[in-house]
């Protein structure tokens, strides 16, 4: 949670520090829904409330974990073959099972048409353009991928070799829901404080193929009022720190 706030008081030039945790500032609170931590702005006074999350996925199926790892192999295998710089935008529904556990030959076809897509549109793609592979992946694979799942190549510029890989939301609309949920628990909790500042840190725990692109989307994708009370929200990632921004109205 430190990292955080050293992140915040970098980029917005404020000075927050910890009071302590809210159930040992606030003992009038005690029993009541409230917050994580009791903060405040050392130069303005304001006071400042954070809630912390965990966002895992538990009991994470090794098919998801398998796509993924498939994907990286991918993106090392083209690495160096690319006339520039280029991100794939993949949206995969995590409920659904790739054939490749009991028909090995399916994995390869697959690999092996989602380069060759690759390498075709690479060639016709200018700069922050981009464009749908999946029908040409589709051509090329012995079964149905569903409606759910998209491959976008998207040309950053004509620097260097490289393939970034971008995962977006492509959960089922129960777990959507499910986020939602915490996000609202996590509002009730901050809308409590009746603060000036209130921040929402997400904290990645264990194997989790959650991408700071996937949860943003998650916001553009639940109900508004959700989050009425959050003015930034945080994803952590061992040492990594990034701010989610949250949808414009």
């Amino acid at each position: 949670m430190q990292r955080a706030l050293d992140y915040h008081n970098k980029k917005y030039g404020t000075h927050i520090t910890i009071e302590g945790k809210t159930q040992d500032v606030r003992p009038d609170l005690k029993g009541k829904s409230d917050w994580d931590w009791v903060c405040h702005d050392t130069e303005t006074g304001n006071k400042v409330a954070v809630e912390v999350k965990e966002i895992t996925r538990e009991g994470v199926e090794a098919k998801s974990e398998a796509i993924y790892n498939l994907l990286h192999e991918i993106r090392k295998s083209l690495q160096n073959e690319l006339p520039g710089s280029f991100s794939l935008f993949v949206t995969i529904n995590s409920d659904y099972d790739f054939p490749f556990k009991k028909q090995a030959k399916n994995k390869q076809l697959f690999k092996k048409a989602l380069s060759k897509a690759i390498m075709a549109t690479v060639l016709r793609l200018d700069v922050e353009q981009k464009e749908d592979i999946t029908p040409q992946i589709s051509k090329e694979i012995p079964f149905v991928l569903p409606i759910t799942i998209f491959f976008d190549l998207y040309k950053i510029n004509d620097k260097n070799s490289m393939l970034v890989l971008e995962r977006l939301v492509g959960g089922s609309p129960a777990k959507l829901k499910k986020f939602e949920q915490r996000v609202s628990g996590a509002n009730k909790q901050l809308k409590v404080a009746n603060v000036e500042e209130t921040l929402l840190v997400f904290v990645e725990e264990g194997f989790n193929p959650t991408e700071p692109t996937e949860v943003a989307e998650a916001f553009k994708n639940i109900n508004s009022a959700s989050y009425s009370e959050i003015r930034h929200v945080y994803f952590i990632r061992g040492k990594e720190v990034a701010e989610i921004p949250l949808p414009t109205p």
